[in-house]
């Protein structure tokens, strides 16, 4: 739990794939830097894997500050917590991963302290009981949570910025795989940086782990194409070596319509019962799609966007979408583009439950389903 020099970005231009939160972090520490003041509570939002700690510790480097990491879930007695807390230092941010693992009572004891700059002792028990407060040195602190729903309104009130975290770009993952492998002192050619990127999950953690692998495994000084693809097989994964070119119907001239078929004949790929409806304008359902399984069985409401990839969705859209499932009684709504989502549009359906599938997660779903090199001939058949 001390501030160790790690491998990864140390400033806002060495961050790949995620220019919203750049932008609103720069924003941040400038701010702070330029008035002399000290810097508020951050919480960054993602899931395992992409690159919140290390989003946590750019920021700590860009306020010119040192950090101390907390695993949460090892925090057990308000001891452990008191500790940290009275051996707080206003240079100093401490950076809770999983922040909402914390047990309830030292959660509790945290959110007051971040409120008040007060710790409350106790002695005693019943009407005998004596408490009093301490003064704790004011400390910047940064959390980390899978989900924004995974907080408490009184932990988010404690927060003066809340990041949520981008889906990653299969480019943006294979240039995050060569600045691995660089500071590795070892190459990677730009196909195989390309095949650990399209492997990866999505995650800049699983790249990493990825090159690691092949690496060891491989024991050259520079990694070629076929040198991933069979230190990849050898770990018994199911490679999947599709590239942009490969996901063409997604991004080339395509109808609405179009792009509804091959959603709709995936989900039939996936074991539902689908079919497109007619057109019913903004907030409107393209396809209805019946699973008919225990637990998991109903309606399911789908909308698909096909936008450019640098036309964003954004809230408005997400909500008149949400309307439409809340008044149909749909087991689950889920809007699918070819682009990606704004961090508005995110938040809201995370608070409401919608499932929102970008294009990366898309493009994952078709080739897991077998429908990547046949979009083509479905637009054909249909």
């Amino acid at each position: 739990m001390t501030d160790e020099v790690i491998a990864g970005p140390r400033r806002y231009a060495e961050i790949v794939g995620q220019p919203d939160a750049v932008s609103r972090l720069k924003a941040f520490s400038d701010f702070h830097l330029k008035n002399g003041s000290a810097p508020g509570h951050v919480l960054v939002i993602g899931e395992e894997g992409t690159g919140r700690t290390t989003i946590a510790r750019t920021l700590v480097h860009e306020l010119g500050l040192s950090f101390q990491e907390i695993d949460s879930s090892t925090l057990q007695i308000l001891g452990d917590l008191t500790v940290l807390i009275t051996n707080a230092r206003s240079d100093w941010v401490q950076i809770y991963r999983e922040i909402h693992r914390l047990k309830r009572n030292l959660l509790e004891m945290l959110i007051d302290v971040l409120r008040t700059q007060k710790l409350e002792f106790h002695i005693g028990k019943g009407a005998s009981a004596r408490r009093w407060f301490v003064d704790v040195v004011p400390f910047p602190l940064i959390g980390t949570v899978t989900r924004r729903s995974d907080c408490s309104s009184d932990l988010l009130s404690c927060f003066s910025l809340v990041l949520q975290l981008q889906p990653y770009s299969n480019d943006a993952l294979a240039q995050i795989a060569e600045q691995v492998a660089a500071h590795a002192n070892f190459e990677i050619d730009s196909e195989s940086a390309r095949l650990i990127a399209i492997n990866s999950s999505g995650r800049p953690h699983q790249v990493e782990l990825l090159i690691q692998r092949v690496a060891k495994a491989v024991r050259k000084q520079r990694i070629t194409a076929d040198d991933t693809i069979q230190a990849l097989s050898a770990f018994g994964m199911n490679v999947r070596t599709s590239t942009t070119s490969d996901n063409e119907p997604l991004t080339a001239d395509m109808s609405g319509v179009e792009f509804e078929r091959i959603i709709t004949a995936l989900l039939t790929r996936m074991e539902f019962r689908a079919e497109l409806t007619k057109a019913t304008g903004d907030g409107g359902i393209d396809i209805v799609a019946i699973l008919d399984k225990p637990i998991l069985g109903g309606k399911y409401l789908f909308q698909c966007k096909r936008y450019a990839p640098d036309n964003l969705v954004g809230a408005a859209t997400v909500r008149d979408f949400y309307g439409a499932v809340t008044a149909d009684k749909a087991v689950k709504g889920v809007l699918i583009t070819t682009s990606d989502f704004t961090a508005q549009a995110r938040e809201f359906a995370e608070r409401v439950g919608l499932e929102l599938i970008n294009l990366g997660r898309l493009q994952d779903l078709l080739a897991q389903y077998g429908m990547t090199d046949r979009a083509h001939s479905v637009i054909a058949k249909s």
